[in-house]
């Protein structure tokens, strides 16, 4: 939704890479789910008690604006690990098209009042709200045109706060492990973006979607063999990079919820049973 980033930081660099996309191999890709330029990301943690009445209303809202036609999308998922909460991505070709976007939300709040009352009411289910914008940084992504977003079921979200003055070591390290994973032909993808506004600009969120769970079991095979290919003076360079550039590193789960979801019809086609069900 155009209100709903991402939890807190601490993993190694080499495990967060180290998942293989299987579910997006060989697979048609849908334009529509490709990562887009401009990514709003907004992370809520909910108040102990209140996630069951949360799912129920934001089941609603999504329901109003499918029924309202309003063309307004967003994709939601609830976390499986960390704090409880929800997290909601959207997706924007240009910052004209988030402002676009803007302006059709408020003509549609403006129309349907009842969805201002549940927006608020869903508020209050809210313990803390983050809401962020971020470019996609294609320099430091891996086969990001290979991503589609239709497909995904999990989301593996890492959130990387650099040190000011260091983003360039960020970079340095990322490309590397870029490197590596083109020397292993790994069907591994990523796309990476930088926090514009809402966050500090130092933050960078890499986004790795799966098709399951399953895909974590290629974490074993994937370490070692990362490993072999980088070498013990790349391995040496990344620890120090971690140490002198990043302030935090998180790494997370979250499960894509299509009920609570408002997708456009380009983008459902991906996969239409899971993105059109009977609502909850």
């Amino acid at each position: 939704m155009m209100r709903r980033f991402i939890s807190t930081f601490s993993f190694g660099i080499c495990a967060l890479f180290a998942t293989a996309s299987r579910a997006q191999t060989n697979q048609t890709i849908n334009a529509a789910g490709q990562p887009p330029k401009i990514l709003n990301v907004v992370h809520q943690l909910l108040i102990p008690g209140k996630g069951s009445a949360y799912s129920q209303l934001l089941d609603r809202i999504a329901a109003t604006y499918a029924q309202a036609q309003i063309p307004v999308y967003w994709i939601q998922s609830q976390s499986l690990t960390g704090p409880y909460g929800e997290m909601s991505l959207n997706f924007f070709d240009s910052f004209a098209d988030a402002d676009a976007a803007s302006n059709d939300l408020t003509h549609a709040v403006a129309g349907h009042p009842g969805l201002a009352q549940m927006q608020e009411q869903l508020l209050g289910d809210v313990s803390s709200d983050i809401n962020a914008i971020a470019v996609r940084r294609d320099d430091i992504s891996y086969r990001a045109n290979s991503i589609d977003f239709s497909k995904a079921r999990i989301l593996r979200v890492a959130t990387i706060l650099v040190r000011q003055g260091h983003e360039e070591e960020f970079a340095e390290a990322i490309k590397g492990l870029r490197e590596a994973y083109e020397r292993l032909h790994a069907n591994a993808f990523w796309v990476t973006y930088q926090v514009n506004a809402g966050a500090p600009s130092t933050t960078f969120v890499i986004l790795m979607p799966m098709r399951s769970l399953t895909e974590m079991d290629d974490y074993i095979a994937r370490t070692s063999q990362l490993r072999g290919v980088e070498g013990p003076t790349i391995a040496s360079r990344l620890q120090e990079i971690a140490r002198n550039a990043y302030v935090s590193w998180d790494s997370e789960l979250y499960m894509v919820d299509a009920a609570a979801s408002h997708v456009s019809r380009e983008f459902a086609v991906g996969d239409p049973q899971f993105w059109q069900p009977v609502k909850r």
